[in-house]
């Protein structure tokens, strides 16, 4: 591996990241972010394309797709982060304080997942100024991955010629590899009752919260073993107090690293929706939409062995997780391109305490300039 520690620049790419999360971005309004991010990708020669899935998800922005030629043999690489943030994260004002990087407190950060753009970034301007040999370099920037990965399910995967893949998005320090993410499943269901007068004539009618609450009441939920979860996310139902309920509806979701209890966890939320309806007279439709494929790469695969190695070469101890969590590289893995999602080192993510490590982020670049050279 043909590289040495300490060519990344701490202070611009601190400065990089500052000016990324007081971009204004959101899942569907990711337009500043990607007007801020075409221009300097062009300028490193990047080729940068953005498609419609903007218009696909009721959005303003497309994915940026980008491909940087090599100067060296190799396998072309993938690399992706994503553009939108959760909320609160408009108007963030980021400073630096102490060895992070913080908002004021009245926003996220936004470091999830401006720190993977920056440091893809970062690295790629030591590429340019060092003049350093490299494979092809395809980019896959997405929107609308706090909402669902939406934007990663609208790529154009005929475009990326990459077999091996990284996504710069977890939370474990610079070193953690995630192999393992599960599999998901969403379960929308409607229950069906009978409205009557509350007071009157209760029992002429159906609850449909009641079903709804018999059928919740029946179910294993939160954590089901070491591989397997599941949650109602909500309950909603609308109207008088004096009305039995005609009509009630449920959003839950289940995760599992293994298939077969992804499966068997389904049957058992939609077996105890459907017991509970006929057993109180009403009727339920269930709705399944299985949204991640899962991820379970070997030890020895290809983008694994490199990040283990890159990692090594810089001074980070490389250490495979799993993950309860989904990200962009379950749908790139699902298309056919092994990708590992590696650990970014920002901290409370997804809260307004959200910070990054300075540190962590210079070496995040580092980490993905060696996976590059390597």
């Amino acid at each position: 591996m043909g590289y040495t520690r300490g060519l990344v620049n701490q202070e611009r790419i601190t400065n990089l990241l500052m000016e990324l999360c007081a971009t204004d971005s959101a899942s569907r309004q990711e337009r500043l972010m990607a007007d801020k991010l075409k221009p300097m990708l062009s300028e490193l020669g990047f080729a940068v394309h953005e498609d419609d899935a903007g218009s696909k998800v009721g959005g303003n922005t497309g994915n940026l797709s980008a491909r940087l030629p090599g100067t060296s043999g190799g396998e072309p690489l993938l690399f992706s982060s994503h553009m939108d943030r959760v909320t609160p994260g408009m108007g963030v004002k980021p400073r630096i304080e102490g060895e992070y990087v913080v908002s004021d407190g009245s926003t996220i950060l936004g470091a999830d997942d401006a720190a993977g753009l920056a440091a893809i970034i970062e690295a790629v301007r030591v590429l340019k100024e060092r003049n350093l040999p490299h494979p092809v370099i395809e980019l896959g920037i997405t929107i609308c991955e706090e909402v669902g990965l939406l934007g990663a399910q609208h790529l154009d995967y005929s475009w990326f010629t990459a077999k091996s893949g990284f996504v710069l998005d977890s939370s474990g320090p610079v070193g953690e590899i995630v192999t393992q993410a599960p599999s998901s499943a969403k379960l929308n269901a409607t229950f069906r009752g009978k409205a009557a007068h509350a007071g009157v004539a209760p029992e002429k009618g159906i609850s449909a919260i009641q079903i709804a609450a018999r059928a919740i009441a029946g179910m294993k939920l939160l954590r089901i073993d070491s591989e397997t979860t599941a949650n109602i996310g909500s309950i909603m139902a609308e109207g008088r107090t004096n009305i039995v309920p005609e009509t009630c509806t449920l959003a839950a979701e289940t995760r599992s690293l293994d298939k077969t209890k992804l499966e068997a966890q389904i049957a058992h939320m939609t077996d105890s929706m459907e017991a509970a309806a006929a057993e109180l007279g009403g009727t339920v439709e269930v709705e399944v939409v299985r949204s991640n494929t899962g991820i379970n790469l070997a030890a020895d695969s290809a983008p694994v062995t490199r990040a283990q190695r890159a990692a090594e070469s810089i001074g980070a101890t490389p250490r495979l997780a799993s993950t309860g969590g989904g990200s962009d590289a379950n749908i790139f893995n699902g298309n056919g391109i092994a990708t590992a999602v590696l650990g970014v080192g920002y901290e409370e993510i997804h809260s307004t305490r959200e910070r990054m490590p300075v540190a962590q982020l210079a070496h995040l670049a580092e980490w993905t300039l060696a996976i590059i050279l390597d």
